[in-house]
């Protein structure tokens, strides 16, 4: 959608089934679920600035089962945009599901999936807690990887980069940030996997997935409330069907997702 003078896309990545293994394998409509499993979806965001072109977490690259980083690429070149003009990628946290597109395996090694771009993290993320089995694998392949080609660009605490205000939240993961893309009076959120769904904007809960549940309810508690009294556009990173909406409230005062298409 134009939101402002900003360009916002989603990439979904699709809907996958998700077991206590943590595969997340592809699943196509129609079929039936792996037993033991959840549904889950992936969604980057791409955001076109006057003044720079940018992703907003990376999804599952190759950590998707029988999948790459081509899928994002073949996502990209669908509008126009090859891995080359990206030069700024925003990584909430580095668990797989988000950051797992920053780099792709060629041959031997692993490199920047998007040559040109800074990678934007917090320095806190790559020791945070959080992490274990196969996303603290990733942590260390993603910081590695970019640290040696030198695209990685920790910053320390809230920070602003370009059209775009960086806020550690922790929550779920130690270090975890959203991201709030602005443009004149408008106002674009990420809540990254404090807030993730369109449900969890008019449900409470504590996922025994965070570092700290009641942190990450408080935190959803506020993004909702700034959301509906402010008109913020939330965006949501797994959430294929409705990746994006504002919030209402009613005379009543029972807040009401309005879903928006990108």
């Amino acid at each position: 959608m134009q939101y402002g003078d900003l360009e916002i896309h989603a990439l979904p990545e699709g809907r996958f089934t998700v077991g206590t293994d943590k595969r997340f394998v592809p699943h196509a409509e129609g079929d039936p679920a792996r037993k033991g499993t959840l549904f889950i979806s992936v969604t980057p965001f791409l955001v076109r600035a006057p003044e720079s072109t940018f992703l907003i977490d990376t999804g599952l690259g190759s950590w998707a089962e029988g999948r790459g980083t081509e899928f994002l690429i073949e996502g990209l070149a669908r509008l126009g945009v090859a891995p080359e003009a990206v030069d700024r990628v925003v990584l909430s946290h580095l668990h797989f599901d988000h950051s797992g597109g920053a780099i792709t395996p060629v041959g031997a090694e692993w490199r920047p999936t998007f040559p040109n771009a800074d990678y934007v993290i917090q320095n806190a993320e790559v020791t945070a807690e959080g992490y274990h089995g196969e996303s603290e694998r990733a942590r260390e392949l993603v910081v590695d990887t970019l640290d040696r080609e030198g695209q990685l660009v920790a910053v320390e605490g809230d920070a602003e980069v370009g059209p775009v205000a960086l806020e550690v939240t922790g929550g779920h993961t130690g270090a975890h940030q959203i991201v709030r893309i602005r443009t004149g009076d408008l106002q674009a959120v990420f809540g990254g996997d404090v807030l993730g769904t369109p449900g969890a904007v008019t449900r409470r809960y504590q996922a025994k997935y965070d570092v700290d549940g009641k942190r990450s309810q408080e935190w959803r508690d506020r993004l909702v409330a700034e959301a509906a009294e402010a008109g913020h556009l939330l965006l949501f990173y797994h959430s294929t069907s409705r990746p994006a909406a504002f919030v209402e409230e009613s005379a009543k005062g029972v807040r009401e997702v309005e879903p928006v298409q990108l």
